[in-house]
């Protein structure tokens, strides 16, 4: 079955491309030179099709051609196309890619050029006798056209294998640059001077258009070359059009071309245009219309695509792919990292003490026959009845209950066993060595569930760690050019400019010079990203050279109120409290009440808070953290427990993550809405195993979250009373609202402090 191979259009357009400007080019100087011969040299050296090249090269060598420069067409591209094919078959039978053959083809076909095209001497503007001699000025034109090859095959690659692809080399810009003259020269020539300006200015305005930069009056200069060599058209007048769409492209394509038409007009004043004859004025102004109306009507898509195509040729990649690349292998290690303690966390789980409990039971057994059992004369018999299985019994009864009496000695063996106070002195020995076993037997299960649930903390950490790093920076070179167009704009001068992270929150970093103005940086960048962008850190390269790196502002902001006392006569209070920043957009506030008052309360409440800001700075799940110091305080030899209220508040949407842990009730107050948290829960340190749960409740602008410790709720006869007094002091300021709460909770005590006393506000608002 033969497969039908889809039409390559782009390949036909570039084979009716090159065939225009091998048409444009035999009409370059005015006796038919082959400077097309340069250009079929180099579209065969490109790896074109050399037949489908010579074909058209002999094609349009027909027009007003005498029939022996036809036959001398032919000769030069049966020999062009016959070098190349013969030199394409040497690389493929020896891999090597002989270019003599093509070289030899070329002189030859010059050399026809020199013995048999007909020729007028040119008139030259000094008197040298050997260059008035139409012999010589033809071996001179075939040396530059032999050169002229050279320089064309250059440009040609540079166009079909890197154009748009990779930055250009200088010599390729210049030599593409020659190539577009002369194929100007022969447009003007061949068509006409106005059709060339029309080609020119639409070209001008596209090329403005795609780069909304000066680099389109490079575009202009080189355009304005062949009327100047043609005509003597005076290469100012390009410039002029340049810089008139240049300044006029940022208002949009239809300011640009009314503006590129004014000044058309404005010359044609100067020039005498409106006096022409009809049609002369027709054409002259059709020259400026049709672009300027093309320009306008072309598909919005199209010209984004052109854009995008041509900023991204213009752009370095290599950084972006470096930088991706690292992440992706940080990334990578750090997910084997963090499954390395999840493997920690499982093996840690697997190591039960079920196996070492029922490994003692047998031990103690054991013991208790050898001793008390086997020297019996009756062990026989009570082997033979099933003692055996009622002395097990009562072992797991003595492991339960530490200790055994005679009430305890299962019937069967009471009846068959005679020295029974034997047995029960081995057994309650064995009892006490056991007691101490399973003792550190479950310390050291302790320990390794503390250690399984750090690793399965460290893990989470690790594994989100991972996924952070491992998403690849996107490419936002667009917002990147008009950012950077944007500061320049506003007199701030960036060398590099890198955009990156999510499209809704992303982050800006800059290198820029001098003492430049961070307010008007955020400034413009708020402007330019329609949103608030703040200043995150400025980091000095050099004397006069910065890096600044910008993120998105936050959509709230907090104001914070503690208001404390210590309980009476006491040297220390037993309330700590926190409030850190997570990272740039999070923060934690938590309130710890240390068991009783003074001193050793304090240290407990201390050691809660600071094990729970170096946790929640580590970023780990709030579940770990508070099992964590849970298992850490019930390690204390003495009892050691203590109420926590804990918050994650999200400033860009305002959810506050809340956990309370045997603490008091706290409050949410909006507005005249007041919703009261409560805790089920006991304090940390009390139970061996806590599996705390997280309310969430999305705070709006000018919400308050109030923490109390108990001495505060317990000054107040109930919740209700606590309730009536928050309703009737105001809450627009946190510190002043903890100020008034503490003060007539003073009240209630009657003055003196009968407990710690802790409250803690946290009120949100828009950020300016």
């Amino acid at each position: 079955m033969t497969v039908k191979k889809p039409t390559d259009y782009f390949r036909i357009l570039l084979y009716f491309l090159f065939g225009a400007a091998l048409l444009f080019l035999r009409y370059v100087g005015n006796n038919g030179e082959p400077f097309s011969l340069a250009l079929l040299y180099a579209t065969g050296a490109a790896g074109l099709s050399p037949f489908v090249c010579a074909l058209t090269f002999f094609l349009v060598s027909l027009p007003q051609a005498t029939f022996a420069q036809v036959l001398l067409a032919a000769g030069q591209a049966v020999l062009l196309s016959a070098g190349f094919f013969v030199e394409k078959r040497l690389h493929t039978r020896h891999g090597k890619n002989p270019t003599f053959l093509p070289l030899l083809c070329l002189s030859l076909s010059l050399g026809g050029f020199v013995a048999f095209a007909p020729f007028t001497p040119y008139v030259l503007p000094f008197s040298v006798a050997f260059l008035l001699d139409a012999l010589a000025q033809k071996v001179l034109i075939a040396a530059f056209i032999f050169l002229l090859a050279a320089v064309f095959s250059v440009a040609i690659n540079a166009l079909l294998k890197k154009f748009l692809k990779c930055r250009l080399k200088g010599e390729e810009l210049v030599f593409i640059s020659l190539f577009f003259v002369l194929v100007g020269v022969g447009i003007c020539r061949f068509l006409s001077v106005n059709a060339y300006m029309g080609i020119s200015l639409f070209f001008i305005l596209l090329f403005a258009c795609a780069t909304k930069d000066a680099s389109a009056l490079v575009c202009a200069f080189v355009l304005a070359m062949p009327p100047m060599l043609v005509v003597s058209l005076s290469p100012e007048r390009f410039f002029v059009y340049g810089v008139t769409i240049v300044l006029f492209m940022k208002s949009g394509r239809l300011a640009a071309s009314l503006a590129m038409l004014a000044v058309f007009f404005l010359y044609g004043y100067f020039d005498g245009l409106y006096l022409y004859e009809t049609s002369a004025l027709v054409q002259s102004t059709l020259s400026a219309v049709l672009p300027a109306l093309l320009f306008i009507l072309l598909p919005s898509p199209l010209i984004r695509e052109l854009e995008n195509k041509l900023v991204i040729y213009r752009e370095k990649h290599l950084s972006r792919v470096a930088i991706n690349r690292n992440r992706a292998a940080i990334g990578e290690q750090l997910f084997e990292i963090s499954s390395v303690f999840r493997e920690i966390e499982t093996t840690f789980a697997a190591l039960g003490t079920t196996e070492a409990e029922e490994s003692a039971k047998e031990y103690i057994r054991g013991a208790v026959l050898e001793e008390a059992c086997k020297p019996c004369p009756q062990y026989r018999a009570c082997r033979r009845k099933g003692a055996i299985n009622d002395l097990a019994r009562l072992v797991d009864i003595g492991c339960l209950k530490g200790k055994v009496n005679l009430i305890d000695v299962p019937t069967g063996l009471a009846e068959s066993c005679i020295s029974q106070s034997n047995v029960l002195y081995a057994l309650n020995r064995q009892l006490g060595d056991y007691r101490k076993y399973m003792t550190e037997t479950e310390n050291a299960a302790n320990g390794r569930a503390l250690l399984a649930g750090q690793a399965q903390g460290v893990s989470e950490i690790l594994k989100n760690l991972a996924l952070e790093q491992s998403e690849p920076l996107r490419i936002y070179t667009d917002k990147e050019r008009a950012l950077n167009i944007a500061l320049l704009s506003a007199g701030i001068v960036c060398s590099e400019v890198l955009v990156y992270g999510d499209e809704d929150c992303p982050t800006l970093s800059l290198i820029t010079f001098g003492k430049a103005d961070v307010k008007k940086i955020a400034a413009v960048a708020s402007e330019q990203f329609k949103t608030s962008m703040i200043i995150s850190e400025r980091i000095s390269l050099t004397s006069d050279k910065f890096c600044c790196i910008l993120r998105k502002k936050p959509r709230y902001d907090a104001a914070f109120g503690v208001a404390s006392a210590k309980k009476a006569g006491e040297s220390a209070s037993g309330d700590t409290h926190s409030v850190i920043r997570i990272d740039e957009r999070r923060f934690m506030v938590a309130l710890s009440d240390g068991m009783g008052s003074g001193e050793y309360a304090r240290r407990i409440s201390e050691s809660t808070i600071s094990l729970l800001e170096s946790f929640y700075r580590a970023k780990m799940p709030s579940g770990s953290v508070l099992s964590t110091i849970n298992k850490l305080l019930t390690f204390s030899k003495e009892e050691t427990f203590a109420c926590v209220d804990v918050a994650v508040i999200d400033l860009d949407n305002g959810t506050a993550d809340i956990v309370k842990i045997g603490s008091p009730v706290g409050f949410i107050l909006s507005g005249n809405v007041v919703k009261v948290l409560d805790s089920e829960s006991l304090p940390l340190g009390i139970l061996d195993s806590l599996h705390p749960e997280t309310a969430s409740y999305e705070l709006r602008e000018n919400d308050v979250l109030l923490f109390l410790s108990d001495g505060v709720t317990g000054a107040f006869g109930s919740t209700t009373d606590l309730y009536d007094t928050l309703k009737n002091i105001p809450a627009h300021n946190p510190q002043q609202l903890v100020d008034l709460l503490l003060e007539n909770a003073l009240k209630a005590y009657g003055g003196v402090a009968k407990d710690d006393m802790t409250a803690l506000a946290v009120r949100l608002f828009k950020a300016a």
